[in-house]
This record gives structure tokens, C-alpha cells and sequence, in this order.
């Protein structure tokens, strides 16, 4: 018996073998997807899959894209609705690959879908390295507490902002380091299964590696077994790894930092991984090593990173004309 249209997108959520931010992305998006079929194309999704048209596909994607492309509100709009039809492209190409509905043409849908997409480069990420620097520059200054549980704590930010700023991992991959993936005599973690199921290395400096070294040392890891450990614990206390750090507790605690350091630009734990690629570009790393790093799938993500970055130009700007001085603050002679 052929399934239901909801009953098919349920099948393709189960089936993928997705990490959970993934399978997250595709439930919320294909939620939406059906949502507009009942609500703007009057379709039930309690109906058989048969009846289900690229031209359903095509009307949501209609929705989906901004009119035009010129504030930072519609390029946040354009950017979700390319994730967002994504999900709901693979779905199609779900049902064709195992034949739950084969008259559907992938190929069709794709080509038309081109044809309503606006033409739309991602603009690079607004990197403040300043700030990151200004973030890791705090936990550096920390002071110890006499309190095990508090130094405990003090101890596992610095590691972990540290490895942030040195590897550019997505903070779904550091909540999955074990201990065992790390290796301090090299300088290198192994990041297993990251987005799109790929694995790589990833590089830290020897400062991060202290850093890690001094924490784990105070959780009081010894004995067989330790390498199972979380590289990162939520809730542990000295004697107790406890269990892996959530996500949520990571861009929390980021967040927290970011007002104590005084940083009012938005920072996020992912803001740790453009600065890194950022850096990288400006050091003249290679194109590749930069991709290989990062573990983008595309050359073309890496690119969005290999422009002429914002602090070149303003520094090239400056040297032209002088450096900028803020509004209130002495100006050299010769100034407005």
C-alpha cells in the first residue's frame, strides 16, 4: 500500500542516517512544507503520495524567496530559503531513488527550481577577530579559585574557548570529542562523522593543549577507561567527567563571556570558526589546506572566505587616507 505524503516524509526522516542538528533542519523544514500544502495549495498531506507534483515543490519555493535581495533581513530570507528547499529537493530525490514515486522527474525540479532561484552569492560572514581575541584574552586572565568545583569550572572555559579558537570545530563536533580523539603529542583531533558523515583532522597549538591538559588533570581523569571520557563535560566536578556538554550550554556560556569581557558584537560558538577560516586566508594558507581544515564539503564555501577581507580593506583604506579616529577623541592636525 503506497503511503501517505506525510507518512513518506516521516519514512525519509527515519531512514537517513542524519547527525541530530541535520535531522533537526529537514523535520523543521519539511514541517513547513507540508504546512503550506494545507494551508496555501489546499492539499492534504493525508493524501496518497501519487498526487504529490514537483509543481508543489516549485509553489513553496515560490514563498520561500524574497522579492529582492538588497537588506541584510532578505539575505538572512534568501540563506533559509536555500536550506529549507534543500530538505525538501532530497525528499523528492528520496522518493524517486526508492521508487515511492517514480514519475516524479528530480531532474525537472531541479532545472525549474534554478529558473525561480535569483542569482545570490552568500555575502562573507562579519568576522570580528578583535573580538574573539578580546574573548580568549579573558578566560587567559580568569583567576584561580581555592574552590575545586569553581577552578574546575575556570579551567574547562579556558580549554575550551582555546580549542575553539585554534581548531574552527562546529560546537556539535567539540560536544562529541572524546578524550581518546584528542592527541596531545601531535597537536591533532580526530572529528568523526562531522556534517555530510565526513571525518578529518583537525590542528591545535601548544597552548591549547596546556590548556586541556591542566583541565582534564583537575576533573582528576586517571585509571583505564579515561579515554571514553567527554573531551568536554556539562556538569562535572573533580573526580566526576560527567556527561558530554550540550550544545545549548556552550552557546550559553559564549554568550555569558561576551558580557563579561565587554564584546557587544554578536558572538557565537560558530563565530570561533569563521574567525579561524578568516585568519587562515590572511596568512596566505592555501585554498585547499583552508577546505581540508574546515571540512567543507564544496570549495565554494571556502571561498566566501578567500576575498580581500574587511580588516585588509579598511587597512588599505586607512593607509590612503589615515587612520580613523572616533567621534569625541583628539584628531591630528590636518583633521576635519
Amino acid at each position: 500500500m503506497q503511503p501517505t505524503i506525510a507518512e513518506a516524509v516521516d519514512r525519509f526522516i527515519a531512514d537517513l542516517r542524519l547527525s541530530p542538528r541535520t535531522r533537526s533542519t529537514y523535520s523543521i523544514a519539511l514541517k513547513k512544507f507540508l504546512q503550506h500544502l494545507t494551508d496555501i495549495q489546499g492539499l492534504d498531506p493525508q493524501s496518497p503520495l501519487e498526487v504529490l507534483r514537483e509543481d508543489h515543490a516549485l509553489a513553496f519555493l515560490r514563498d520561500l524567496v524574497p522579492e529582492d535581495i538588497k537588506t541584510p533581513e532578505q539575505v538572512s530570507r534568501m540563506r533559509t530559503a536555500q536550506t529549507t528547499f534543500a530538505a525538501v529537493r532530497k525528499f523528492y530525490a528520496y522518493l524517486v531513488s526508492f521508487d515511492l514515486h517514480p514519475t516524479l522527474s528530480t531532474e525537472k525540479l531541479k532545472v525549474r527550481a534554478a529558473a525561480l532561484l535569483p542569482r545570490f552569492t552568500p555575502p562573507p560572514p562579519d568576522v570580528r577577530t578583535d573580538q574573539l581575541e578580546r574573548i580568549v584574552e579573558y578566560v587567559r586572565r580568569l583567576p584561580p579559585h581555592e574552590d575545586r568545583t569553581r577552578e574546575l569550572r575556570r579551567l574547562k572555559v579556558r580549554a575550551l574557548i582555546l580549542f575553539l579558537f585554534r581548531t574552527g570545530v562546529r560546537v556539535s563536533e567539540l560536544c562529541a570529542l572524546r578524550k581518546q580523539d584528542i592527541d596531545l603529542e601531535t597537536g591533532t583531533a580526530r572529528i568523526y562523522r562531522a556534517k555530510g558523515g565526513k571525518s578529518r583532522t583537525v590542528h591545535f597549538d601548544s597552548e591549547t593543549a596546556d590548556a586541556l591538559i591542566a583541565y582534564w588533570r583537575a576533573r582528576g581523569d586517571s585509571g583505564r577507561g579515561s579515554g571514553s571520557y567527554p573531551a568536554f563535560s556539562g556538569r562535572d566536578r573533580p573526580g566526576q567527567p560527567g556527561r558530554p556538554i550540550a550544545p545549548r550550554t556552550v552557546q550559553a556560556l559564549v554568550s555569558r563571556l561576551c558580557e563579561e569581557a565587554g564584546v557587544e558584537f554578536p558572538v557565537t560558538p560558530h563565530s570561533f570558526r569563521h574567525g579561524l577560516a578568516t585568519e587562515l586566508v590572511r596568512r596566505r594558507v592555501r585554498e585547499s589546506t583552508v577546505q581540508a581544515i574546515l571540512g567543507h564539503a564544496s570549495p565554494v564555501t571556502t571561498r566566501i572566505y578567500v576575498h580581500l577581507t574587511a580588516q585588509d580593506a579598511a587597512d588599505e583604506y586607512h593607509a590612503a587616507f589615515g587612520a580613523y579616529q572616533r567621534p569625541g577623541t583628539q584628531r591630528q592636525a590636518g583633521g576635519a
